[in-house]
């Protein structure tokens, strides 16, 4: 018919049913065809021939799988290495912490997060890993318990008096395996809303403050790396001997400048090393120089204060000078009136050590009393006001310059009715007080016709006590050492053994302590192998 097309017949594919070969299945979900149903079948069919079925399917080449093998074994040697060697950051993670530095009391009660901090001990041993190996391990720096601070405005309760046996139970079982500090102790009756020191364990000293001397600080921490290297390898305290001490000043600051002997078996490269590496792990200031093979000098911030001549052992150290007349030291015990079991133990000693009693402590009365049966000196430990307060506080009836003359002077005869026994005073911090003049002389003028003595603790190097005193017409001393600002037994009697040393020096010194448990077993240890030479006394006992 005209205007019609006539369809063109195609060629057969390869895959057509008749006969051709190629022609692609049709897709099984079209229809509307005739024989649309047979074709999606036929091209299901046809699908499953040309894959091969899911069974015969591929996953990875025989190259892929290689090159997962290799990633796998290539990072297991990683981590393997990684732990046998170490991180390549843990170094540029030890520089960016602080060394610990000396354990300043109380500031580390007032930043517990700082002392966290300062508790890390350095890592040195990362980097020269072949040549510490022969040394035993740093021990942990000594730190002090941490114990709540009383706010301002809410003093605890209680009035120290002998009846009162709740704070001494508390504080004697905290000396076990407690460590928690003690409920706050409560008053038997009377006297309603009176302040007192909050209760606290043996090794737990709250209203403690930072003292205001670099120099000096950085000469403790050199004693510590000293000490520590002794222990470190394996040599008797004896080895360590104290030839002389000089007080110098220096920027306004005082410190002792040791000269001492190192006494060793052989070379002493191993010892200079030792001690390289100990000043380098417990202090930011100091360093060591040796300037001839026997003889090392340490300074801090630059300034020389140990001299150290390196001897070969041979047997007893050479005797010591003794200055005419015998050398005497006077101990003193502070923070008394908290701890019953460390009061008992200080007065079952020996030889005689002076007991200094917070006014307003849970068991002032009771432990004044106990050192006056045992016939030990008593003393009052008067708080005064520190530099950083309110930050830092000193506690209860404190001496503040703020306060009106009438109102400290009667805050000092208070303390002193509180005291029984007392023959003497004390400061309690005061590194701000201590530098008025005129609060010092409201202080000692209130003294007047006690009989009493007073020892400025030096707190601060400008302090006016001592001066205000003896202006006063009163026995006046002054604090030669502090034991235990590093809480350590070896170090608290290296300090004792350098309080004993200014003594046969100078003809007599004063140590100043406190109820700590490591000074405690050091005193204890001391009364075995203290050179008898040195005679203990009470503070009165000395020249003034």
């Amino acid at each position: 018919m005209a205007g019609e097309k006539t369809p063109t017949r195609k060629a057969p594919r390869k895959d057509d049913p008749k006969g051709g070969k190629g022609r692609k299945a049709a897709p099984s979900g079209k229809a509307g065809k005739p024989g649309g149903k047979a074709s999606g079948a036929s091209g299901a069919s046809g699908g499953r021939s040309r894959s091969g079925g899911r069974r015969g399917k591929r996953t990875l080449t025989p190259l892929v799988a290689r090159a997962v093998l290799s990633i796998c074994i290539a990072a297991t040697l990683l981590v393997v290495l990684l732990f046998v060697f170490g991180s390549p950051f843990k170094s540029l993670d030890g520089d960016a912490q602080r060394k610990p530095a000396v354990a300043e009391r109380g500031e580390k009660k007032a930043q517990p997060a700082q002392q966290a901090q300062q508790a890390r001990k350095p890592q040195n041993g990362e980097a020269r890993r072949g040549e510490q190996a022969e040394l035993p391990q740093l021990p942990q720096f000594p730190q002090l318990p941490q114990l709540p601070q009383t706010p301002v405005g809410e003093p605890p309760k209680g009035d120290g008096r002998p009846g009162d046996t709740k704070g001494d139970a508390g504080a004697d079982a905290a000396s076990g395996t407690s460590q928690s500090a003690p409920a706050q102790a409560e008053r038997p009756g009377g006297d309603a809303g009176v302040e007192v020191r909050q209760p606290v364990t043996p090794g737990s000293l709250p209203y403690e403050e930072t003292l205001d001397a670099p120099v000096e600080a950085g000469v403790k921490q050199v004693d510590y790396a000293l000490v520590q290297t002794v222990t470190r390898l394996g040599l008797g305290r004896d080895r360590l001997r104290l030839a002389s001490i000089e007080n110098r000043q220096t920027k306004g600051q005082s410190f002792h400048f040791q000269r001492m002997e190192m006494r060793l078996d052989g070379a002493p490269d191993r010892f200079v090393q030792a001690l390289k590496e100990t000043l380098a792990a417990w202090s930011d200031t100091a360093n060591v120089e040796q300037r001839a093979d026997d003889l090392l000098i340490v300074t801090v911030d630059g300034l020389p204060t140990h001299e150290i001549s390196l001897l070969l052992y041979e047997g007893a150290p050479p005797p010591v000078a003794v200055v005419p007349g015998g050398a005497r030291l006077a101990i003193v015990i502070d923070d008394i009136g908290e701890s019953m079991s460390a009061a008992r133990e200080l007065a079952a000693l020996d030889y005689p050590v002076t007991f200094s009693v917070w006014p307003r402590s849970t068991h002032a009365r009771e432990a004044a009393e106990l050192a006056h049966r045992a016939g030990r000196e008593v003393m009052i430990h008067l708080p005064m006001e520190p530099v950083r307060y309110p930050q830092v506080k000193p506690g209860p009836g404190a001496i503040l310059t703020g306060q009106q003359p009438q109102e400290m002077a009667a805050l000092v005869r208070e303390a002193v009715r509180r005291v029984p026994h007392a023959v003497g005073l004390n400061n309690h911090m005061g590194s701000r007080a201590t530098q008025n003049g005129a609060a010092m002389r409201t202080v000692c003028e209130a003294l007047d016709g006690t009989g009493m003595f007073v020892l400025d603790s030096m707190t601060h190097q400008n302090s006016k006590l001592y001066f205000e005193a003896k202006r006063a017409g009163l026995p006046a001393y002054k604090r030669n050492v502090f034991l235990d600002v590093i809480a350590d037994k070896r170090n608290i009697m290296f300090q004792l053994d350098k309080a004993a040393r200014i003594a046969q020096a100078e003809g007599q010194a004063i140590a100043i302590g406190h109820p700590l448990p490591e000074t405690v077993a050091a005193l204890k240890e001391w009364e075995r192998t203290r050179d008898r030479s040195v005679t203990i006394v009470r503070v009165r006992q000395l020249s003034h």
